[in-house]
């Protein structure tokens, strides 16, 4: 994966390759995602594994100087992250890169973690049936750590904190504007949000 581990960004970063290695991916793999930071997950091609850093903003994010997360993963097409041939970790990988001569290389939690899903909408009762909640906690290098992390999820109707091996099923969730944080020890939080709509049809 570019850029590399550490590697500072000094021009034009929004318009940044990204390029994320498809070699050795088996033929069940349907697509590659990748997220910034917190943002939602993009999917990719393995015949093009590659995407501009700019792209992977949303339309009121700013790409500020100092650090930045990536994340990425090869997906199933039952949506899910596989595991190692070995049956270990799941293959997924994160990379710290900084946008501009950053000051803030030693400061804070050294690794950070991804919250894959829950993101987006979801529309109508088959839709919203059953949310899949998958988060990964990375060391300070990028690889995925087999540690505990914490999902806080708060709402008018729903406020609570789940304890679980991920990926997990939550069933029945209200309708609602949800925020919810993921957390683990020396790792960086991540917070995003999701909408459930049960009255509506469809899907997004």
């Amino acid at each position: 994966m570019t850029p590399e581990l550490g590697e500072h960004l000094l021009t034009e970063p929004r318009s940044y390759r990204v390029r994320l290695s498809a070699d050795a991916l088996g033929a069940d793999i349907v697509a590659l995602e990748i997220s910034l930071d917190a943002g939602r997950p993009r999917k990719l091609s393995s015949a093009e594994p590659f995407i501009a850093l700019g792209e992977l903003l949303s339309e009121d994010s700013q790409l500020a100087p100092g650090s930045h997360w990536l994340f990425a993963a090869p997906v199933l097409a039952s949506g899910l992250v596989p595991r190692s041939l070995s049956g270990g970790s799941r293959v997924a990988k994160a990379r710290r890169f900084f946008v501009g001569k950053s000051a803030d290389e030693g400061a804070g939690p050294s690794g950070s973690v991804w919250l894959r899903k829950p993101e987006g909408s979801y529309n109508g009762s088959k839709s919203s049936g059953s949310l899949t909640f998958d988060a990964f906690v990375f060391s300070a290098l990028g690889e995925p750590v087999e540690v505990p992390s914490t999902i806080a999820l708060r709402s008018p109707k729903i406020n609570g904190q789940l304890q679980l091996s991920s990926p997990f099923l939550l069933h029945e969730v209200p309708s609602g504007l949800y925020e919810v944080t993921v957390s683990a020890p020396r790792a960086s939080p991540r917070t995003t949000l999701f909408t459930v709509n049960r009255e509506l049809g469809g899907g997004s």
